[in-house]
């Protein structure tokens, strides 16, 4: 075994970021101190699914605890809710976010149709606590989520609805001091599915007061008569960021409190703002560690040879002409490339996350057209391009795949126990595991030809030294996000909404620029392009797939013509 050597400045770096990384995550999940958190509970639904939930609650306290309901948007889940169930906490409720089925952790196939019955099963394990004032519920729904307006106006044991980034119904039942119904709906401005004078027409039908006559950011009725009522509207949000913007959550949280002037706040601390810093702190932390320990850990676990060094001379042209080839090549053949993926959408049933491969498939189909005419120009075979990766001994071959498969699972905790469980959620329910093996040879794939070029190519013009991978990493960054941005405006003006738009745009920018930078940092380390298409390609499966929700592609491609 090679002997490493690691420089003392290297070992402290190591333990500073380690120890930063370790705190964060500490910190994020015990503040704040006066919460009682519950993780995966499950109740099961009247038609037999099993729904997956939180429980956030303050630490102290009797009976008659109000309870607030939080459902989430398409994919979505209850994880991405979590920080306005502890900031809900903090004030003195019982905040519970759930998995609607076929989304997170809950069983199920998606059906619009069923939705409620996720939301009854959370009243029937409320109705199983005797702690809880079962009367004086309130309910939160972000976008999907909204669909709970349909049992609050039915029941008047719900005394509020806050909906942010959903739509205002028209024909509910109008508050009274004897049955209140409060109604706050929180926007973004640039919310890509709902504009304020959509939520103007509900509003409208609640008050009684012409549209016309209606502003933003104004209180109708009075808490005190039980029909509060008013528009939120957010000058710097979209869609997707309310999950969790500060100010939503603030607005919802006071909201709440105003309803229910009796629950006494535990902690007069406001958490979003907080918990984003801590979110920070960690993320340095394990970033920085990862990114330190790649080096010491390839030079553990490969025994390299100079001739096994892999690189491609198949282009002698300038970096800003096989650029311009890429991003050209790319979008013209990204169509083909996606239309011969749509029989894998249509089988699988994650077609939201077939929907991301299919487009990402579509670039990397271009990419191996612009191999094959650049192999072609030096008598070189497009199967030998491809294959070139993997010729090198079978002892180094497998410690590429071990070296890729330990710095995967490694980037892929420290995501986890940072945002992936306090932000987004990134473990598949036990119905998405089947899918996860496909998407992740699929993935791979797309991830070893993206390398082909990317590193075989286009790395190998540039010098070694950090300035150049900075350079190289904003380049490849900026090949696939150039594309998917291209591919989405055309979809989202094809289909009049801007929601799949918004929706993955904020996606794809810390996933791509992280993708960037990791796969060229690695590839500089190993030689090779092996261990870092396997580090990208199982976070992102992981993320895609949790994010997905169960659904059939047919459907889901169904819902593009409706």
């Amino acid at each position: 075994m090679k002997r490493i050597e690691l420089t003392r400045k290297r070992i402290i770096l190591l333990c500073m970021f380690l120890a930063i990384f370790v705190i964060g995550t500490v910190l994020i999940f015990i503040t704040p101190i006066s919460v009682k958190a519950t993780y995966n509970k499950t109740v099961q639904t009247s038609d037999g699914v099993t729904i997956s939930f939180n429980v956030f609650e303050p630490k102290t306290g009797g009976a008659n605890k109000k309870v607030i309901i939080l459902g989430h948007g398409v994919m979505s889940n209850k994880e991405m809710l979590k920080g306005y169930a502890i900031d809900l906490a903090a004030a003195g409720f019982v905040a519970i976010p759930f998995d609607f089925r076929g989304h997170g952790q809950s069983t199920g196939v998606l059906d619009w149709q069923l939705l409620t019955y996720d939301i009854e099963a959370i009243i029937t394990y409320i109705n199983s606590r005797p702690d809880i004032d079962s009367s004086n519920l309130g309910y939160l729904g972000y976008s999907m989520g909204g669909v709970g307006l349909q049992v609050v106006n039915e029941s008047t044991d719900f005394k509020c609805f806050i909906g942010a980034g959903t739509r205002f119904s028209t024909n509910l039942r109008k508050g009274s001091s004897s049955a209140p119904l409060n109604i706050l709906m929180i926007l973004g401005r640039y919310d890509e599915l709902i504009t304020p004078e959509d939520l103007k027409i509900g509003l409208s039908d609640y008050t009684g007061i012409p549209v016309a006559d209606l502003d933003v950011n104004k209180l109708y009725g009075s808490f005190q008569d039980g029909n509060a009522s008013m528009i939120y509207l957010d000058d710097l949000s979209n869609h997707v960021l309310g999950n969790w913007d500060p100010d939503f959550i603030r607005e919802a949280r006071n909201f709440a409190m105003n309803t229910f002037p009796d629950v006494q706040p535990i902690d007069e601390n406001f958490y979003a703002n907080i918990r984003l810093f801590i979110l920070s702190f960690q993320l340095l932390g394990g970033f920085g560690f990862f990114v330190l320990i790649i080096d010491p850990l390839s030079k553990l676990i490969l025994k390299q040879r100079e001739e096994e060094f892999f690189k491609l001379d198949l282009e002698d042209g300038k970096t800003l002409t096989i650029g311009s080839k890429t991003l050209g090549y790319s979008l013209i053949f990204g169509i083909p490339g996606i239309i011969i993926f749509i029989p894998i959408i249509l089988i699988v049933f994650l077609a939201t996350a077939g929907f991301v491969s299919a487009l990402l498939f579509g670039q990397a189909f271009g990419i191996l057209i612009l191999l094959w005419r650049m192999g072609k120009k030096k008598n070189i075979k497009l199967t030998e391009i491809i294959r070139k990766p993997f010729k090198i001994s079978r002892n180094n071959l497998v410690r590429q795949f071990l070296l890729g498969l330990i710095l995967a699972i490694l980037l892929t905790l420290i995501i986890y126990l940072s945002g992936g469980l306090n932000y987004i959620g990134m473990i598949p329910s036990v119905l998405k595991i089947p899918w996860i093996p496909l998407f992740l040879i699929i993935n791979f794939i797309i991830f070893m030809i993206f390398g082909l070029l990317f590193h075989g190519v286009l790395q190998n013009k540039f010098e070694t030294d950090f300035k150049s991978i900075l350079k190289v990493s904003s380049l490849i960054f900026g090949f696939p996000f150039l594309y998917m941005f291209t591919y989405l405006f055309i979809v989202s003006l094809l289909m009049r909404s801007f929601f799949y738009f918004g929706s993955f745009i904020p996606f794809a920018i810390p996933l791509f620029l992280m993708n960037a930078f990791l796969s060229t940092l690695i590839y500089q380390k190993t030689d090779n392009i092996i261990a870092g298409a396997i580090v990208n390609t199982l976070f992102f499966t992981l993320m895609i797939c949790t994010i997905s929700p169960y659904q059939s592609g047919l459907s889901f491609i169904l819902g593009f013509f409706r």
